[in-house]
């Protein structure tokens, strides 16, 4: 079985002018498979954000390589690979106006085509998603309206409509009460091993880390 991730001697840091570079993480490597729960466990200021950003091609790695299947990450355009991974990072939403459905009916992009208009079949999708993460409720409640560990949920929610076989998610639990940490943790749980997503988090969050991964690196 081909992992959904691999990497190999990845170099990541900051390329300057000039030819200088501060390097992060050396010779990292590692394989993530379907229904796999990888935490990328480390204290703020680790460089976790600018593993993740490098593996999603956000930010150019220093040396390595980084396969989506068997497939380079620099082959891959950048709509094809919002097809093979969905992201949740820590930045912050501009949600003003935007209701729960909005927010998760982006995660539909990949698979619109030019018009961007949503078929019957998207709605089925993005209501399946928010169902799963218990929110069906709110989903015509304006996201700035909501908790943080429920916009964290929606936010769960949009990669789910994503339709993709990784999520990838930076700190999901490290603005939340305990309550919401414990939900976001089991709902991410059960996302690997009962729908067979590939699950990469970086956190800071021993306890989470410990009690839910299947692996720490």
């Amino acid at each position: 079985m081909n992992p959904l991730l691999k990497i190999k001697g990845l170099k990541t840091g900051f390329r300057y002018k000039k030819g200088r570079s501060v390097s992060l993480h050396r010779d990292l490597n590692f394989d993530l498979f379907k229904g796999q729960f990888i935490t990328v466990l480390g204290p703020n200021g680790a460089g976790k954000s600018t593993l993740l950003k490098t593996l999603l091609g956000y930010q150019k790695a220093l040396g390595g390589e980084v396969f989506y299947g068997n497939t380079p990450l620099e082959s891959i355009p950048v709509k094809e690979l919002a097809k093979r991974t969905a992201v949740v990072l820590t930045d912050k939403l501009d949600e003003s106006f935007l209701t729960v459905y909005d927010i998760v009916a982006t995660g539909r992009y990949p698979y619109t085509g030019i018009t961007g208009r949503l078929t019957e079949q998207d709605d089925e999708v993005i209501r399946e998603a928010v169902a799963m993460v218990e929110m069906t409720d709110f989903i015509t409640r304006y996201f700035h309206h909501l908790s943080d560990g429920e916009k964290q949920k929606v936010m769960i929610a949009r990669a789910v409509a994503q339709k993709t076989p990784l999520i990838i998610l930076d700190e999901p639990v490290a603005y939340v009460d305990a309550p919401s940490k414990i939900e976001i943790m089991e709902l991410l749980l059960t996302l690997s091993h009962e729908h067979g997503i590939g699950i990469l988090m970086a956190t800071h969050d021993l306890e989470a880390a410990v009690r839910f991964s299947d692996r720490l690196w």
